[in-house]
């Protein structure tokens, strides 16, 4: 019987193992849901027929291109700020030195309900220096 309560060899260890993948696990998790920093470069409100519309441009501060999933999560954070209120409210995302006034890389569209669509158009990167 004796034998039966000691722990087996490594069990510790097994244990340790397994908590250190958790641990990061989770915290890969979270830096994927991070909001990122960035500036809004334009508002613009382009109501028609009675239908409320708002579209940001905004710029992501950042050093390389982030993840689909930041980029959705700050879109969200912009809409949650104070925009949840138009009908329709879009942001596009553009990383550093993009030009603002052409295709963004990400494009959230907004409804009251929330989130319609999320989208990275990977064209966008075309002749920047984020082109791989």
């Amino acid at each position: 019987m004796e034998e039966n309560t000691k722990k087996k060899p490594g069990y510790v260890s097994v244990i340790s193992f397994v908590f250190l993948v958790v641990v990061i696990a989770i915290v890969i998790g979270l830096r994927s849901e991070e909001v990122l920093e960035y500036t809004i470069i334009e508002t613009e409100d382009i109501s028609y027929a009675g239908t409320p519309r708002m579209v940001y441009r905004v710029v992501v501060e950042v050093e390389e291109i982030p993840v689909a999933e930041e980029l959705e999560k700050t879109a969200l954070q912009i809409w949650e700020d104070g925009n949840k209120d138009w009908k329709e409210f879009t942001v596009f995302m553009y990383l550093p030195d993009m030009d603002t006034h052409l295709l963004a890389y990400a494009i959230g569209e907004f409804r009251p309900q929330g989130l319609k669509e999320f989208r990275i158009e990977a064209a966008a990167l075309h002749g920047t220096k984020w082109e791989s």
